[in-house]
């Protein structure tokens, strides 16, 4: 039996429990939501419970999960820890209003320390999109320069406020978004936009930042992430940071790192710039500060930088919220008890090497790359077109495996890896193991022969050959 998109589908079948939760999301939950649209509507997985890297539906069935909330889930499911610090701060002061809690206190404190900004102040807030949002107003306030130069596949977020720092041309006429914003490219080395090669490359992508700030002088800020997240992991050359600090420092703009969800130990430092030897004037959390309990982010910056607005400028009725701050501090304490930071490290080369010597070999499979914890796997056809089709297929049957993965990149042609910092070698195996299984299988879609075929006149290697090779 084949799909409508001319897949192959093998027989799956729902539970009855799950196709009743279906119904009911049905009836009531619209599909704007984006985590609700990510998996087909018929076959979008429901969950009731959580542990470590392992996720649970209602009857029981567990599924490995490489998705971990986006970045969210950086301290793996209800890590216990955590979870006993929710329920001592919700037993002693779970929100004020207008006023200050200890345990805010204590976390600005703590996050001051751990900082590579020097005087480091900190502003609390709701998540991702909202920091983005008052860092925009920072830069505003504190340059006298409303306009931020952001870059091509860039994602800070689904708000007005965030969606008009990148060029996300799909939510402009939605959001009636005014475009207040210049575009440089992303070092994406492998589709180099200007077609440079490693030994052709004269730093063309920062070239087109210095052209920007020459003809504009609007311009305050340059907003940008560590590595590209939710538009695919694609991670720039070390020197990239570096040198568009010095870009920064010789125009007198300021360079904020959205580590929103490569920062927090993902890359295998808590704060992302730290791996490449650069000191932003600003630095956006969010995600897994709030230990995966409650929606926390932080702006943290120079004290000059946030003091350039008036006290009230920022803020939410639930921003800082003595709960949220008390996870907050729960979340932190375990990267130092587990080591979490040098685990992503190590842990994450064994994930990429592993991954590299067993599935690099296949067909459709022209890039694997990682840093830290997060992990890129890109697929193309014969003729070098993004295999779309053929990532979306393979994201479909892995949900029917049990194992859920993130599908990004430019023209969502890539597979990510993002697991929880706690996951341990023998469940990187696991997942590799599956990984590799799926890919076999890919490879026996008809479609999928077919596709590679019309993309190439080169006959494509048999099936039987490459599965007994791997």
């Amino acid at each position: 039996m084949e799909s409508k998109d001319g897949f192959q589908e093998e027989g799956f079948v729902m539970s009855q429990t799950q196709k009743d939760y279906l119904d009911r999301a049905a009836k009531v939950l619209a599909r704007i939501d984006n985590s609700y649209a990510y998996f087909p509507e018929n076959e979008t997985p429901v969950f009731n419970r959580g542990e470590g890297i392992y996720l649970y539906d209602p009857d029981g069935v567990e599924y490995l999960d490489m998705v971990a909330g986006y970045g969210t889930v950086n301290q793996g499911h209800t890590h216990p820890h955590i979870v006993q610090a929710l329920l001592k701060q919700a037993n002693l002061l779970a929100h004020t209003s207008a006023t200050l809690s200890n345990v805010k206190v204590e976390l600005a404190e703590k996050l001051a320390e751990l900082s590579p900004i020097p005087e480091t102040m900190v502003h609390f807030d709701l998540g991702g999109a909202r920091a983005t949002e008052g860092a925009k107003v920072l830069v505003r306030a504190y340059t006298g320069k409303p306009k931020v130069i952001s870059f091509s596949n860039a994602f800070h977020g689904r708000s007005a406020g965030s969606l008009s720092m990148y060029n996300a041309d799909q939510f402009q006429f939605l959001y009636n978004i005014q475009k207040d914003y210049y575009t440089a490219p992303y070092p994406y080395c492998r589709r180099c936009p200007f077609g440079k090669t490693c030994d052709s490359c004269s730093w063309e992508c920062l070239g087109k930042v210095q052209d920007i700030l020459r003809e504009n002088r609007d311009v305050g800020g340059i907003i940008v992430e560590p590595a590209l997240g939710a538009r695919g992991y694609i991670f720039p050359p070390m020197d990239f940071f570096k040198r568009l600090r010095r870009i920064c420092d010789e125009h007198g703009v300021l360079l904020i790192s959205d580590e929103i969800q490569m920062g927090m130990g993902r890359l295998g430092a808590m704060f992302a710039c730290e791996l490449y030897d650069t000191v932003p004037d600003i630095i956006l959390l969010a995600k897994s500060l709030g230990g995966t309990m409650w929606p926390l982010s932080a702006i943290l910056g120079r004290r000059a930088i946030m003091q350039s607005v008036r006290p009230g400028t920022l803020g939410s009725t639930f921003a800082g919220a003595p709960l949220a701050c008390g996870v907050g501090l729960a979340s932190l304490e375990v990267f130092e008890m587990e080591n979490l930071c040098e685990k992503s490290q190590t842990l994450g080369k064994y994930f990429l090497d592993s991954l590299r010597e067993r599935a690099s070999g296949f067909p459709l499979i022209v890039h694997i790359e990682g840093l830290g914890l997060a992990i890129g796997i890109e697929f193309e056809l014969p003729n070098g077109d993004p295999a779309t089709a053929e990532v979306e297929r393979l994201h479909h049957m892995a949900l029917r495996k049990r194992l859920l993965l993130q599908r990004g990149g430019p023209a969502k042609n890539m597979i990510n890896m993002i697991p929880a910092l706690t996951i341990t070698r023998e469940q990187i195996d696991e997942v590799v193991d599956r990984f590799v299984e799926l890919l076999n299988d890919l490879l026996l879609e008809p479609k999928v022969v077919e596709n590679m075929a019309a993309s190439s006149a080169a006959v494509p290697p048999r099936t039987e050959e490459i599965i007994a090779k791997n």
